[in-house]
């Protein structure tokens, strides 16, 4: 990227740019807001999956690449806008989005804990996630990396009696983008525990 042009069009370098950051923070903030306003066309503070439509169709275009995305480019476009999984994008999503990319530090993300008391259906759930990741967790790390997580995808998988599933890098990313909430490209059991809860929250199973 040419830093001239950059400075030029009135947006404030970072002294991080050295470690891959490009805008301060608050910009990064402004620039969220900005997009919230040009694709948030009903004004209700949430960007649905039309509205997201658009915004892969723009950012395909603006790299000079026609593209029209298919619903399940929408889905996963937008589990990955989704930080907190409550199935809408806010603002607030759309904001560390654009910090975990274009700031040179990734935003702080909140600590979720499972809960005490788990309902039945949650505690069996999270036993096989448990089980799965100690398998696939070949060192005893703690955390999974870009490599060992297509295991982890075919374990969960044959759990749900699907033995030929092959999962491709695509889906491989797509799944870390969900998973890792501090954005450090590793998997924590945590990480897993949490998507499993939120799994179960999306399909209306109780948790309690």
């Amino acid at each position: 990227m040419d830093s001239n042009k950059l400075r030029n069009s009135g947006y404030q370098l970072s002294d991080r740019v050295q470690f891959g950051g490009i805008f301060e923070p608050e910009k990064c903030k402004q620039i969220a807001k900005q997009v919230m306003e040009l694709y948030d066309s009903n004004k209700d503070g949430y960007i649905e999956q039309n509205e997201i439509a658009m915004m892969l169709s723009d950012a395909y275009r603006a790299m000079n690449k026609g593209f029209n995305p298919n619903s399940q480019d929408v889905s996963n476009c937008q589990a990955i806008l989704d930080r907190k999984s409550t199935g809408r994008v806010h603002n607030e999503d759309i904001e560390q989005l654009v910090q975990k990319y274009f700031s040179g530090q990734p935003p702080a993300q909140p600590v979720k804990r499972v809960p005490e008391k788990l309902s039945r259906i949650a505690q069996e759930r999270l036993e096989v996630a448990r089980r799965i990741f100690k398998f696939v967790d070949k060192d005893n790390s703690g955390v999974l990396t870009e490599e060992e997580v297509p295991e982890l995808l075919k374990e969960t998988y044959k759990h749900m009696g699907m033995n030929d599933y092959e999962p491709t890098k695509e889906d491989v990313v797509i799944w870390i983008q969900m998973t890792d909430t501090d954005g450090d490209g590793k998997v924590t059991l945590e990480d897993y525990e949490q998507l499993v809860l939120d799994s179960l929250r999306k399909q209306g199973i109780s948790l309690e």
